[in-house]
């Protein structure tokens, strides 16, 4: 479990901020504050391991608060519409940097930051994040056999259908990677446990849809399914 504390001027945009940091598992905001003063109070109390913060904050800046923190200091993620300060961000000890509009895909790096890569919690975390015209959906990646690039659109297949996806082909291989998951193509990823046949020794079957394997990935792929 990670133990995180939201400081957030705005009550709006505190309440998103939560509670898309509390869809993912594992993690549990145990304190909200609205500027400086409120977080140190927070951080006394509640011990968080990391701190989400605004950095256009009343009174104090946010980049301020590495400086004002005891000893251990939490992880701290600074969040803020302005790209602008990163540099300032990462100079007062920020690991990472959060861009408004805040998304689901932006969190999950952030939080991939805190813990180191061969936490548990950071395969637990990962969720792709797939468009509906009733919203956003998190899929678990078992629920995903392929991730397949169109013209630069990424698009997950699921049993639910073709659904569009945020981020770039090589940003999920990046993520996926300890997944299960392994690139076929220039413009796909499947996950190697949803295949179920090799067909005419160059196309995977899914139960999904079939995907050609390149040329220069076929020993690769051979290699993974043990042919």
């Amino acid at each position: 479990m990670i133990r995180l504390l939201v400081v957030e001027d705005e009550p709006l945009a505190r309440q998103h901020l939560a509670g898309l940091l509390a869809e993912f598992p594992g993690v549990e905001v145990v304190a909200q504050a609205a500027n400086v003063r409120e977080a140190l109070a927070a951080v006394a109390a509640h011990r968080p391991d990391a701190l989400f913060a605004d950095i256009e904050l009343p009174g104090i800046r946010g980049t301020e608060l590495p400086a004002l923190l005891p000893e251990p200091r939490p992880a701290i993620v600074f969040v803020t519409a302005y790209p602008q300060h990163a540099i300032e961000a990462f100079a007062g000890g920020a690991v990472h940097y959060l861009l408004k509009p805040i998304s689901r895909v932006g969190i999950a790096q952030a939080l991939s930051r805190i813990r180191p890569k061969d936490d548990p919690l950071q395969q637990a975390w990962l969720r792709i994040p797939v468009r509906r015209r009733s919203g956003t959906r998190l899929l678990d990646p078992g629920e995903v056999e392929a991730l397949v690039a169109d013209l630069g659109d990424c698009s997950a297949w699921t049993a639910e259908g073709r659904l569009p996806v945020d981020g770039t082909l090589a940003h999920w291989e990046e993520r996926l990677a300890g997944h299960g998951f392994l690139r076929v193509h220039r413009n796909a990823l499947v996950r190697l446990g949803a295949v179920r046949e090799l067909a005419d020794g160059d196309e995977l079957v899914l139960g999904t849809g079939r995907i050609a394997i390149s040329r220069r990935r076929m020993e690769e792929v051979q290699r993974a399914l043990g042919l």
